[in-house]
């Protein structure tokens, strides 16, 4: 899957299973130069690769924390090497842990609160 297609389709994915308070600044690149600015998002992904069962696998290494405007920051790497085959559950959970994000009625299924 090509990225862009990915990064939309996950983002669909979340969006449909969790809602939000506020808006979440994620940004997503490939880019070695770090064209999608991933370090001043709130959630950044860095595209890499890792290797898992002796295969190479594209993956994203997280960053979170970065903040443009006045109080500009650079985000730190905060989760290195995730498969993007194993990404979504990752980020729903940051979304959970760390921007009040709550799962939809319809797809809580199961989940029970702490």
């Amino acid at each position: 899957m090509k990225p862009k297609n990915r990064a939309l389709a996950l983002i669909q994915e979340l969006e449909a299973e969790l809602h939000t308070p506020r808006p979440v600044r994620i940004h997503w690149t490939g880019c070695p130069n770090s064209c999608g600015q991933p370090q001043v998002a709130d959630i950044g992904l860095m595209g890499t690769k890792t290797r898992k069962d002796g295969q190479t696998l594209e993956a994203v290494d997280i960053y979170m924390g970065g903040k443009v405007g006045k109080e500009a920051a650079l985000g730190s790497c905060v989760i290195k090497a995730v498969p993007c085959d194993e990404l979504q559950p990752v980020l729903r959970d940051l979304l959970i842990q760390h921007f009040d994000a709550k799962p939809r009625p319809s797809t809580a299924g199961g989940i029970t609160g702490d």
